[in-house]
C-alpha cells in the first residue's frame, strides 16, 4: 500500500505540473496565434 501511494502522489504531482504548463503553453499560442 505504502508503494502504490508514492506511485499515486508522483503521478498526480506529474499530472497537476503538465495542467500548468499546459495553460501556459496555451497562453502562448494565444499570444502568437490568436
Amino acid at each position: 500500500a505504502l508503494n502504490l501511494d508514492a506511485i499515486h502522489d508522483t503521478v498526480h504531482e506529474m499530472a497537476r505540473d503538465e495542467a500548468r504548463h499546459g495553460k501556459a503553453f496555451a497562453g502562448l499560442l494565444k499570444r502568437y496565434f490568436g
